[in-house]
């Protein structure tokens, strides 16, 4: 199982994919929370896959947001997402 980070937006076959299994997955551990996926036109995305597979997604709008599919949240992606972020968010203030 490879993690790969991608610092760009999924195809929207994938993102389609990775909502239904992730709203699936966190209504099957009863914990979902209302999440606005119309927030992710930001230009600072960050996609997370294992092989081929959409497993998480993080970006920036005001704040860093970061979905992460249940059953990965062991690997602590949300934490190296939330680092890529940043540095990205540090990269542009650098540049303007």
């Amino acid at each position: 199982m490879k993690i790969a980070y991608i610092n760009s937006f999924p195809e929207i076959d994938q993102l389609d994919n990775f909502i239904q299994t992730y709203t699936e997955e966190c209504i099957n551990l009863g914990s979902q929370m209302p999440v606005n996926w119309q927030e992710l036109h930001s230009h600072n995305v960050i996609s997370v896959y294992d092989e081929d597979t959409l497993v998480g997604i993080g970006y920036c709008s005001e704040t860093a947001i970061i979905h992460v599919r249940p059953t990965y949240g062991h690997r602590e992606i949300e934490t190296m997402v939330n680092k890529l972020l940043q540095a990205e968010l540090k990269l542009r203030l650098v540049h303007k």
